[in-house]
This record gives structure tokens, C-alpha cells and sequence, in this order.
């Protein structure tokens, strides 16, 4: 005696047969096409959705918006973004180009201005005087120590180490000036910090003393 294992097809799901008919396929095709009739334009327009919410969240910057708990930039990348606030796993490169054609079509649509075209310029986080004098001492002093270590390293023989012994050491002169200048800076802006800290914490001890 043979058996038929067919199984009924449900909404959505995919029949399995072991000797399926061309009637069952047939019906199959028939209502899965009519599942994508009725949701496609739906789930298109959902996505174009989305993706104009996106493109509008990009271009206007409005992603740097979340701070964490200290302030600071929740997010220092735009897929980090898309992932921690929408479990979203898709690429930098990805989400650029999806934003790059949604952004061409609302300019062509007018929901954004031509100006939104234009090559996004990018930025430099924002650092305090004293960061910069401090980290620029350190480059500098590392370029000039590169450039010290390469000149004791010239042949003795070569006829042009005169010559670039003498840019060392002005170039030392020059430098080493500009470095100090830096480092005095950065001592003087903690210093400052430092009595300011001192003043605060004597008037909090004043006011609890009362």
C-alpha cells in the first residue's frame, strides 16, 4: 500500500511533499503570490520609511545626539549607532550607499534641499587648550628625537651630513623652544586648575563647618 505524505500549506509556510502533486504545487504558487500581492506594497512603503527616517537622521547629524552616562558621544560611528539603537547589523559602507540614493530622491522630491547633496565635511572632536598643548609637545618632541636618531646615523663619509646636521640643529633650536613654550602652558593651566579645585573644596568644608 502506498502513502501520500502531504502536508496542508498555512499561511506563510512552506509546503514539503514526498510525492507532491502538480495540483498541490499549482496551489502553493498560488497562495504564496497572493501573500506577496497583499504585504508587498505594504513592506515596500514600511521600508522607504525607514529609510528616509535614516537618511534624515544622517544627514543632519542627529545620531551624535546621544550622550552616555558621563556626556559624552554615546556613539563615535554611525553603524555603532544603527546597531545599539536598532540591533540593526548593517555595514557603514552599506547604510551610505542606502542613504545616498534615498537622500538624491527626497532632494529630487523636495523634503530636503539641494544644499544635503553637497560632500559632508568631517570635523575634529572638540579638545581643551590644555589637551592640545600637551599632545602636540609630545608629537613634536618625538619628531624631533626621530629626526636626531637619523642624523647621528649618517655616514660619517656622506657629503651632505654637514649640511643636515646644521637643519637638526637648528630645527632643534626652534622646536625645542616651541616645546617648552607648550609645556609651560600645560603646566600653568593645571596649576590654575589645581588652586581652583583647592578654592572649591575650602568653601564646601567652610559650608559644612556652618
Amino acid at each position: 500500500m502506498t502513502t501520500e505524505n502531504t502536508e496542508t500549506a498555512l499561511s506563510g509556510e512552506v509546503i514539503t511533499t514526498s510525492e507532491g502533486s502538480a495540483d498541490v504545487k499549482a496551489q502553493m504558487l498560488k497562495e504564496n503570490e497572493q501573500i506577496i500581492k497583499r504585504n508587498w506594497a505594504k513592506a515596500t512603503e514600511k521600508v522607504e520609511n525607514v529609510y528616509r527616517a535614516l537618511t534624515i537622521i544622517h544627514t543632519n547629524d542627529l545620531w551624535k545626539l546621544h550622550k552616555d552616562a558621563k556626556g559624552k558621544r554615546k556613539y563615535t560611528a554611525f553603524d555603532q549607532y544603527l546597531f545599539g539603537e536598532f540591533g540593526w547589523e548593517l555595514t557603514r559602507v552599506r547604510a551610505l550607499q542606502i542613504i545616498k540614493a534615498t537622500r538624491a530622491k527626497m532632494i529630487e522630491d523636495g523634503e530636503l534641499p539641494a544644499s544635503a547633496a553637497e560632500p559632508r565635511k568631517r570635523t575634529a572632536p572638540e579638545v581643551s587648550s590644555e589637551k592640545a598643548a600637551k599632545v602636540t609637545a609630545d608629537q613634536l618632541d618625538k619628531v624631533l628625537t626621530a629626526f636626531g636618531t637619523r642624523t647621528a646615523n649618517i655616514d660619517s663619509g656622506d657629503p651632505d651630513r654637514a649640511e643636515i646636521v646644521r637643519i637638526y640643529n637648528d630645527a632643534y633650536e626652534v622646536i625645542g623652544s616651541i616645546i617648552g613654550d607648550l609645556r609651560e602652558m600645560v603646566n600653568r593651566i593645571e596649576a590654575e586648575t589645581a588652586s581652583e579645585n583647592a578654592d572649591e573644596t575650602t568653601e564646601v568644608a567652610a559650608e559644612v563647618a556652618s
